[in-house]
């Protein structure tokens, strides 16, 4: 029996809408070191936009996954847009 596929988001999927700031942005942040949400915020600009960090709540579950498993989560991380770059 085979095995549903995996439903993979787009690296390009823009998770901070203020600064157009990516996914695979953010992914390659974390996977580089940025171990907190500062530490992201600093290296991509995510998160500080004139919104006032309306991805932060994105951003976190992202973080925490990670750091928890060593993955990412495999679902749109903006189900409402889902905007690309």
């Amino acid at each position: 029996m085979k095995k549903p596929a995996r439903t993979v988001c787009p690296e390009a999927e823009i998770v901070c809408l203020c600064n157009e700031v990516t996914r695979g942005e953010i992914e390659k942040a974390i996977r580089s070191g940025c171990d907190t949400l500062n530490k992201i915020y600093d290296r991509t600009q995510a998160g500080v936009g004139p919104c006032g960090g309306s991805c932060r709540k994105f951003i976190g579950p992202m973080l925490d996954q990670y750091l928890q498993t060593g993955e990412f989560p495999n679902c749109a991380i903006r189900k409402k847009t889902g905007r690309t770059k």
